[in-house]
């Protein structure tokens, strides 16, 4: 019986570890990306990601900060696609809302990015969020190179372009 109890109280440490492991995502970090589905119902792979500077970014619809930031990622994205790869997540999770905010976001940014509300799927990976907008700049082997949280400027747009070349 007491085998047993060390048993599950080790598996109990070791989930909530990792829990604590993904809630510190650091520059440095070479986390697992996850797979997810963009909102027009493709395959985001993260294997597939590889080879490309990688900028996650996160955004709420009601978010200015991440409206000046949209059009933005968009000219970063359509300048440097053969670079790098930009994926929007939308963390309005519980909003029954949160695909049509997010089809419209995309509509009036004319984003070309993939985008995908499965935001669980980023936090199970990579924990929660500090702030908003807040974008994670992964180089071609997966490695964090900066994660910026709050609105982020021309300068750092330019920053990410460079890391890309």
């Amino acid at each position: 019986m007491l085998s047993l109890r060390k048993l599950l109280l080790g598996a109990c440490l070791s989930l909530l570890a990792g829990t604590l492991n993904a809630a510190e995502l650091r520059v440095g970090d070479s986390p697992v990306l996850p797979a997810v589905r963009s909102i027009d119902g493709k395959t985001i792979d993260a294997a597939a990601l590889r080879g490309k500077l990688l900028v996650v970014s996160y955004f709420s619809s009601g978010c200015p900060f991440c409206m000046n930031e949209a059009p933005k990622l968009q000219k970063l994205y359509r300048e440097n696609r053969d670079k790098l790869t930009v994926i929007g997540v939308n963390i309005e999770r519980n909003d029954p809302e949160q695909r049509a905010k997010t089809e419209r976001w995309i509509a009036k940014y004319k984003l070309s990015y993939p985008v995908t509300t499965d935001f669980s799927a980023f936090e199970n990976a990579f924990g929660r969020l500090k702030g908003l907008p807040v974008n994670q700049v992964f180089d071609k082997n997966g490695k964090v190179l900066r994660i910026d949280i709050g609105e982020i400027f021309d300068e750092d747009f330019d920053d990410i372009a460079r890391l890309a070349r």
